[in-house]
Protein backbone atom coordinates (compact mmCIF):
# COMPACT_ATOMS: atom_id res chain seq x y z
CA UNK A 1 0.00 0.00 0.00
CA UNK A 2 2.52 2.19 0.99
CA UNK A 3 4.29 1.83 -2.62
CA UNK A 4 1.41 2.47 -4.28
CA UNK A 5 1.04 5.66 -2.59
CA UNK A 6 4.65 6.89 -3.15
CA UNK A 7 4.14 5.72 -7.51
CA UNK A 8 0.92 7.81 -7.23
CA UNK A 9 2.56 10.96 -5.53
CA UNK A 10 5.18 10.59 -7.96
CA UNK A 11 2.38 10.89 -10.97
CA UNK A 12 0.58 13.37 -9.64
CA UNK A 13 4.12 15.95 -8.94
CA UNK A 14 4.98 15.11 -12.93
CA UNK A 15 2.05 16.40 -13.56
CA UNK A 16 2.00 19.06 -11.70
CA UNK A 17 5.77 19.94 -12.91
CA UNK A 18 4.14 19.68 -16.82
CA UNK A 19 1.20 21.83 -15.36
CA UNK A 20 4.00 25.00 -14.56
CA UNK A 21 5.93 24.22 -17.74
CA UNK A 22 2.64 24.60 -19.75
CA UNK A 23 1.70 28.23 -17.36
CA UNK A 24 5.68 29.24 -18.11
CA UNK A 25 5.20 28.87 -21.84
CA UNK A 26 1.57 30.31 -22.07
CA UNK A 27 2.75 33.67 -19.69
CA UNK A 28 5.45 34.15 -22.67
CA UNK A 29 3.76 35.70 -25.54
CA UNK A 30 7.19 35.47 -27.35
CA UNK A 31 7.14 31.60 -27.38
CA UNK A 32 5.33 29.57 -30.24
CA UNK A 33 4.97 26.14 -28.94
CA UNK A 34 3.43 25.83 -25.42
CA UNK A 35 3.52 21.64 -24.40
CA UNK A 36 0.15 20.61 -23.63
CA UNK A 37 0.52 17.00 -24.50
CA UNK A 38 3.40 16.47 -22.09
CA UNK A 39 0.22 14.69 -19.88
CA UNK A 40 -3.04 14.07 -19.36
CA UNK A 41 -3.83 17.27 -17.18
CA UNK A 42 -2.27 19.53 -18.98
CA UNK A 43 -4.04 18.24 -22.10
CA UNK A 44 -7.81 18.30 -20.49
CA UNK A 45 -6.68 21.64 -19.30
CA UNK A 46 -5.50 23.05 -23.02
CA UNK A 47 -8.76 25.17 -23.40
CA UNK A 48 -8.47 26.46 -19.77
CA UNK A 49 -5.25 28.06 -19.75
CA UNK A 50 -4.73 30.25 -22.42
CA UNK A 51 -7.52 29.31 -24.05
CA UNK A 52 -10.80 31.57 -24.74
CA UNK A 53 -12.79 30.83 -21.45
CA UNK A 54 -12.57 32.72 -17.82
CA UNK A 55 -10.28 30.70 -15.60
CA UNK A 56 -10.38 30.85 -11.56
CA UNK A 57 -7.61 29.44 -9.56
CA UNK A 58 -8.17 28.59 -6.08
CA UNK A 59 -4.83 28.37 -4.03
CA UNK A 60 -5.26 26.73 -0.60
CA UNK A 61 -2.38 28.07 1.33
CA UNK A 62 -1.42 27.34 4.85
CA UNK A 63 0.05 29.55 8.07
CA UNK A 64 1.83 27.31 10.03
CA UNK A 65 5.25 27.88 10.03
CA UNK A 66 5.53 23.91 9.41
CA UNK A 67 3.83 24.08 5.48
CA UNK A 68 5.72 27.43 5.01
CA UNK A 69 8.07 26.13 1.69
CA UNK A 70 4.70 24.82 0.36
CA UNK A 71 2.75 27.85 0.76
CA UNK A 72 5.71 29.82 -1.06
CA UNK A 73 5.67 27.25 -3.58
CA UNK A 74 1.59 27.62 -4.10
CA UNK A 75 1.69 31.42 -3.92
CA UNK A 76 4.84 31.14 -6.49
CA UNK A 77 2.53 28.98 -8.98
CA UNK A 78 -0.16 31.41 -8.53
CA UNK A 79 1.90 34.71 -9.21
CA UNK A 80 2.61 32.53 -12.68
CA UNK A 81 -0.81 31.76 -13.33
CA UNK A 82 -1.76 35.71 -13.19
CA UNK A 83 0.58 36.42 -15.87
CA UNK A 84 -1.60 33.55 -18.21
CA UNK A 85 -3.83 36.32 -19.99
CA UNK A 86 -7.21 34.47 -21.33
CA UNK A 87 -9.47 36.60 -24.09
CA UNK A 88 -12.92 35.03 -23.29
CA UNK A 89 -15.08 34.64 -26.56
CA UNK A 90 -18.52 33.47 -27.23
CA UNK A 91 -19.21 30.47 -28.58
CA UNK A 92 -21.74 31.46 -31.29
CA UNK A 93 -22.72 29.27 -34.41
CA UNK A 94 -24.23 31.48 -36.57
CA UNK A 95 -25.38 29.50 -39.43
CA UNK A 96 -27.09 27.38 -36.67
CA UNK A 97 -28.86 30.34 -34.67
CA UNK A 98 -30.62 31.75 -38.40
CA UNK A 99 -31.71 27.82 -39.20
CA UNK A 100 -33.35 28.30 -35.54
CA UNK A 101 -35.20 31.83 -36.10
CA UNK A 102 -36.15 30.59 -39.45
CA UNK A 103 -37.61 27.43 -38.43
CA UNK A 104 -39.31 29.67 -35.68
CA UNK A 105 -40.81 32.28 -37.47
CA UNK A 106 -42.24 29.92 -40.43
CA UNK A 107 -44.34 28.05 -37.80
Amino acid sequence: SEGITKKEAMYINQSLTFLEQVIIAVADRKREHVPFRQSKLTHVLKNSIGGNCNTVMIANIWGESAQLEETISTLRFGTRMMCVANEPLQNVHKQWYQRRVRAITLN
